[in-house]
């Protein structure tokens, strides 16, 4: 039996983003994995992750909206993500596109957003980076997502991508919210 322990926050939303990464810090050396995804609009999150990651050795992933979406979202903060490239953060690419399983898999999602929308993105994100070649299929992952800002979802995931996503498997939640 292997025991872990999960942080519950009582509400979701971006004031927990910091204790979500304190939580991932704490729980790196024992997952190892192969790297941590961080969801992030802004690029914020992502900086926030690659200064409370910054001396574990873990490779930090940042997923932002990729281009084709920008008219709605905005890109990246190009000064956040300037300062995320020089703490060694990589960046999914802006093209090619890959395939949004909210559109063509709402199953998938919605049975993913049962557990928080956190959850769904963490998911969802960790996927997009084995469709664009920056995680091999079945990468065991700790990826973070949250609900419009900030990173309040941290789980641990073997990742694949859009075409074997149900082979994907949460090995651990490491922080979410309950409400």
């Amino acid at each position: 039996m292997k025991r872990g322990e999960t942080v519950y926050f009582e509400k979701g939303g971006p004031q927990n983003t910091e204790a979500a990464l304190d939580a991932v810090r704490a729980r790196v050396p024992e997952l190892k994995p192969d790297a941590v995804v961080v969801a992030t609009t802004s690029g914020r999150s992502a900086l926030v992750a690659a200064r409370a990651l910054a001396d574990t050795g873990v490779r930090v992933i940042a997923v932002p909206f990729q281009k084709h979406l920008y008219d709605k979202y905005g890109p990246p903060d190009p000064e956040l993500a300037a300062q995320c490239r020089e703490s060694g953060v990589e960046f999914l690419p802006e093209e090619p596109t890959v395939p949004m399983l909210d559109t063509h898999r709402p199953d998938i999602v919605n049975a993913w957003r049962t557990m928080s929308q956190g959850f769904k993105v963490a998911l969802q994100v960790a996927s997009m980076c084995v469709d664009l070649g920056m995680l091999d299929a079945g990468a065991h992952v700790i990826a973070l997502g949250g609900s419009g800002e900030g990173a309040d979802t941290a789980v641990a995931v073997h990742t694949y991508g859009y075409d074997d996503v149900l082979k994907s498997n949460v090995t651990g939640i490491i922080a979410m919210p309950v409400a």
